[in-house]
């Protein structure tokens, strides 16, 4: 019989969490490197001011349908973006810069573009461009965000790219001193899944032993794949998972989905206790060491080890959402890479992705032991 899953319902179950996390996150580690690809876009932020909750939003939308509609919005400007980047990004911060990041993505056709160059030069050990970035204009609310991409340019992310872009020698360097592999966006990009196979390829030709690296993947929005392209996906993550430590994550929404290739309706499900239901059926059916879900108020591990949940500090207005799952991601992969139990791990990513949505910026360790000291003492507000 299956053993229970461990639910952390609230930041007072996590006191003996709390406490090892702040050991474990003091201490002295190796500087690593490695490998974060592999999408770009470029992001422009439209706050909507009236109505300002995508719950009101909507109605309205579906109301003026055949007419005609108006809503005030304010434009926030242009950032670099794309999950890949702001990944990185984040995970070069949550290392407070002790941490050599390659990042290899669609940030210019030919050429690095100024606004990556800005963002990243001064972050990022190195940076290969293999097309043009995609376009997305990002809907924000108080309650969510609606993503409209213009998705063009993902399919000239490809293998042959990647090894044309990079060269032959200077990829298996790459591979041969990683540490790691951050692979998100699998949902925009078509040909990720032969890239990730690829990777996991080289590294065991290069003689690099098996779980020596990890391998973060993260499939982002991907309701417009179809079943087959899912299917795909998950027959690849065997031969990954034999070579690599890996790390499946989902968001709630795209856990919901996954789930339905296996039978599975989870859909509107939110509670801890179906959400780690949820991370171990997927984890029974997918290949990985590692199945993570995170909804918006907490987070799921499933692994060998069994399955918990984590509660996370949410904040119900965020001063920006774009990036918090990134910041989740980044944060996951930091403290997978300090060894952390799952427990510790989920703790990381709602730290993270906490601190991110009330600041707008990513949290080195020090900055989530403050943000779980003020939550423990119920200090913690929307803002930081």
């Amino acid at each position: 019989m299956a053993t229970p899953p461990t639910i952390y319902r609230n930041v007072a179950a996590l006191a003996e969490v709390i406490a090892e996390f702040k050991i474990q996150s003091a201490s002295a580690q190796p500087r690593l490197s490695g490998v974060c690809g592999f999408d770009g876009f470029i992001d422009t932020f439209v706050r909507l001011q009236s109505p300002a909750s995508m719950a009101e939003f909507g109605p309205k939308v579906a109301a003026a349908a055949g007419i005609a509609a108006s809503y005030a919005a304010r434009h926030l400007g242009d950032k670099f973006g794309g999950n890949g980047p702001l990944f990185a990004a984040a995970l070069h911060d949550i290392h407070a810069g002790a941490i050599d990041v390659t990042y290899i993505g669609a940030m210019g056709a030919g050429e690095v573009l100024p606004i990556y160059q800005e963002a990243l030069g001064g972050k990022l050990k190195r940076l290969y461009t293999l097309a043009a970035p995609a376009r997305t204009t990002c809907l924000e609310f108080t309650d969510g965000k609606v993503m409209l991409c213009d998705m063009a340019a993902c399919g000239q992310v490809t293998w042959e790219r990647l090894l044309e872009c990079v060269g032959p020698a200077a990829l298996d360097a790459e591979l041969a001193a990683a540490g790691f592999i951050s692979a998100v966006n699998w949902g925009k990009l078509p040909h990720a899944g032969v890239i990730w196979s690829h990777l996991a390829e080289r590294l065991a030709s290069l003689g690099v032993a098996a779980k020596k690296v990890v391998f973060f993947m993260d499939l982002a929005e991907f309701e417009t794949r179809p079943v087959v392209d899912r299917e795909d996906l998950l027959a690849r993550m065997e031969p990954i998972t034999r070579q690599c430590q890996t790390l499946l994550s989902f968001n709630l929404k795209e856990a919901w989905q996954m789930a339905e290739v296996f039978g599975a309706d989870y859909h509107g499900r939110r509670d801890a206790d179906a959400v780690a239901e949820l991370a171990g059926l997927l984890r029974s059916h997918i290949a990985v060491d590692r199945v993570i879900v995170h909804p918006n108020d907490g987070a799921a591990c499933a692994s060998a080890a069994g399955t918990v949940y984590v509660a996370g500090p949410y904040c119900r207005e965020p001063l920006i959402s774009t990036g918090a799952g990134d910041n989740f991601g980044a944060g996951c992969l930091a403290a997978a890479l300090r060894g952390f139990d799952d427990a510790g791990l989920l703790l990381a990513g709602n730290c993270a992705s906490g601190h991110f949505v009330r600041t707008g910026c990513s949290a080195a360790f020090p900055a989530m032991v403050n943000l779980l000291d003020a939550w423990a003492a119920g200090t913690l507000g929307e803002r930081l």
